[in-house]
């Protein structure tokens, strides 16, 4: 079946919200109960990225099945780079292209805006995305590690174009 990428409707914010953390629920367990609620909360304000992020969708069927927040002047990146986070699908929808046609998506997006380069950042436990991120060519870059919730830590790759 087809999975088509566009940017979510407004009246789909709240649905992006519910995937975004039940993508990220199995991560829970790596965190304390107090950096879990954080982390949620910041990675389920999809109407606050809106001010300076594109948050786009996959669709199958007349369903989301997989997100993405998308950063054209991503803060902390250099001009010429873009960013993409939290890219969430669902367990259920794991192995089924979803995730690779989202980082795709970006990656001709970053393209056609004349980007020099993609960036994303995984927690260590998402071995999943560090894998896909590794076969399009990403590489590791050190300088964008964070820590989006206390004892959380998110390492960050990038991909020149």
């Amino acid at each position: 079946m087809t999975v088509t990428i566009r940017h979510a409707e407004d009246t789909e914010l709240d649905i992006v919200a519910s995937l975004i953390v039940d993508a990220y629920a199995e991560f829970a367990a790596t965190m304390s109960p107090d950096a879990w609620s954080m982390f949620a909360q910041d990675i389920a304000n999809v109407h606050g990225r809106r001010g300076d992020g594109e948050i786009v969708v996959a669709v199958r069927d007349g369903k989301i099945v997989g997100s993405v927040t998308v950063f054209r002047d991503w803060r902390g990146a250099q001009q010429d780079t873009m960013a993409m986070r939290m890219l969430a699908v669902p367990p259920s929808e794991r192995h089924s292209g979803v995730g690779k046609s989202l980082m795709q998506w970006a990656i001709d997006e970053a393209k056609s805006a004349n980007k020099e380069r993609l960036v994303l950042t995984a927690m260590q436990v998402m071995d999943t995305l560090r894998e896909m991120a590794d076969k399009l060519g990403f590489e590791r870059a050190p300088e964008l590690d964070h820590e989006p919730a206390p004892g959380v830590r998110a390492e960050g790759y990038s991909l020149t174009l």
